[in-house]
C-alpha cells in the first residue's frame, strides 16, 4: 500500500470541469477525494471529512476563497489541514496575503500538473 492510499483531498473549487479533472488526477494517484463547488459547502466538507488537505480556488461563489482560508485556519477542527492554494488570480499581494492567512502552498492556473502532485505529497506526508 501507497503512501497516498486513504489520504482525503478535499477540492474547493467552482470550474466544474476542472474539479472532477483534478480530483481524477489525484484518485489516480490514490488518494481519496471530495469536491465542493463554494467555500459553504467547501468549509463544512473540510470538517465533516476530516480531510488531509484542501486545494482551495481563491475566486468562489458563497464565500470567496481568502475568507474560506480564514475560516479554515480559525476553527479548532480544521486549523491543522494543510491548504493549497490554485487561483487563476495574479499578483504578490494576493500571494503574500494567502501565506499570512496561513496556506502552506500558492498555484497559479494554468498549473503544471507534476510540480502539483509532488506539492500534495509533500504537505500530506
Amino acid at each position: 500500500m501507497n503512501q497516498e492510499e486513504n489520504k482525503k483531498v478535499l477540492i474547493i473549487e467552482d470550474e466544474k470541469e476542472l474539479a472532477f479533472s483534478l480530483a481524477e488526477l489525484l484518485r489516480f494517484q490514490g488518494y481519496k477525494t471530495f469536491i465542493a463547488h463554494d467555500g459553504l459547502y467547501g468549509t463544512s466538507q473540510a470538517r465533516n471529512e476530516k480531510v488531509d488537505l484542501v486545494i482551495l480556488d481563491i475566486g468562489l461563489p458563497a464565500g470567496g476563497g481568502l475568507f474560506v482560508l480564514e475560516n479554515l485556519k480559525r476553527s479548532v477542527f480544521t486549523s491543522h489541514i494543510p491548504v493549497l492554494v490554485l487561483t487563476a488570480q495574479q499578483g504578490e499581494n494576493l500571494k503574500n496575503n494567502v501565506f499570512k492567512l496561513g496556506a502552506q502552498a500558492f498555484f497559479s492556473k494554468p498549473f503544471d500538473p507534476e510540480e502539483l502532485l509532488g506539492s500534495i505529497k509533500k504537505l500530506i506526508s
